[in-house]
């Protein structure tokens, strides 16, 4: 049954009715399943930490650090002493597609980096080239804490995890 526009208003303002006269437990109430529900979908708010962004640029590498890009919703890879916006699982294969981001300091539990062959167990890291981590120094801008196992290489260009922080230059 299609219903014409003045219908749908006029049910619209049916169901509204109780709230606008201050009957929110009244017998005048329509059930709950038919009303119409107004709600704030939350929009720009990310609970698990991840945020997908358009990539700027074509990758060959998952888990690179990215900084914003070319406008809110675009992405690129960051640059030595960047201030990234977080890791990537995902490897950036076409610029039309969306890659999820791992929000630093936002995210929940550990994340994933590429190393450059610097970083020590305990190790502060900062971004360093081509969206690799590198072992941080006193007054540069720290993103995290490495956690390399003993069963784990941090040699150059291997993964390694990170305990994920805010980006801000730490005391160490």
């Amino acid at each position: 049954m299609k219903l014409t526009k003045s219908f749908r208003q006029l049910l619209l303002r049916l169901q509204l009715l109780p709230y606008t006269l201050g009957f929110r437990n009244s017998a005048l109430r329509i059930s709950q399943s038919a009303l119409t529900e107004f709600t704030n979908i939350g929009e720009g708010t990310y609970e698990h930490g991840r945020k997908a962004y358009l990539p700027d640029v074509v990758t060959t590498q998952r888990w690179l650090l990215y900084m914003r890009g070319s406008d809110t919703n675009h992405c690129t890879v960051a640059t030595a002493g960047a201030s990234p916006l977080g890791p990537s699982d995902d490897q950036a294969d076409e610029s039309d597609i969306p890659i999820a981001l791992n929000l630093l300091g936002a995210v929940k539990g550990t994340v994933r980096v590429v190393t450059d062959g610097t970083i020590n167990d305990g190790s502060y890291v900062k971004c360093g080239a081509s969206g690799v981590a590198t072992a941080a120094t006193a007054g540069d801008v720290s993103f995290g804490i490495a956690v390399i196992p003993t069963d784990c290489s941090k040699a150059s260009g291997d993964t390694i995890s990170i305990i994920p922080m805010a980006p801000a230059k730490y005391q160490f």
